[in-house]
């Protein structure tokens, strides 16, 4: 992945060249479907920044994997759209984490657990900036309230290779 800006080791960097040589055209298409069902022309533009997107939220749960991450409004269609892609999906987590990536939904009529969705939000922009040399201006913005940006969250990585080479130390407040 041409945007990581910090070192890593061979097995980290096997895997996001697995990231990176994934076949999005399916959730690049269903995408395309959802936003034109709800009046919205996806530009081809609007969409590889999407897939973009979501390689890096994938290669921040690779490379972050002792904390959670809020995922963004900007990258949530495309995350979704790919798990309706079941079976590859499912081979996908297998070879990245060795395990199935859950996707956690948000519930906004629990309190505490969007002021710890707000402390990952803020957290998960953090780790955007130190790892990547680019990342698009929307995909997680400076908000001062970010709960309507932030739709859901995965659950930590549990691989004890892919934790033990993690970049990044845990964060007790993002467990």
């Amino acid at each position: 992945m041409e945007t990581i800006q910090l070192p890593v080791n061979e097995l980290q960097r096997e895997r996001l060249m697995r990231i990176d040589q994934e076949d999005f055209s399916g959730v690049r298409r269903k995408v395309r479907e959802e936003m034109s069902e709800r009046g919205i022309d996806a530009s081809a533009e609007w969409l590889d920044e999407g897939i973009l997107a979501l390689k890096q939220y994938y290669a921040v749960a690779l490379l972050d994997p002792l904390n959670k991450h809020a995922v963004s409004a900007v990258i949530d269609p495309f995350w979704h759209a790919h798990i309706m892609h079941t079976k590859e999906y499912v081979a996908f987590c297998a070879e990245v984490f060795e395990e199935f990536l859950h996707h956690e939904p948000l519930d906004r009529s629990d309190e505490p657990k969007l002021r710890f969705v707000h402390t990952l939000w803020k957290y998960t922009r953090g780790v955007y900036g130190r790892l990547f040399s680019y990342v698009h201006p929307d995909t997680y913005k400076q908000l001062a309230d970010c709960t309507s940006e932030t739709v859901c969250l995965h659950q930590m990585v549990s691989n004890r290779r892919l934790r033990a080479c993690a970049v990044f130390e845990a964060v007790p407040a993002c467990q």
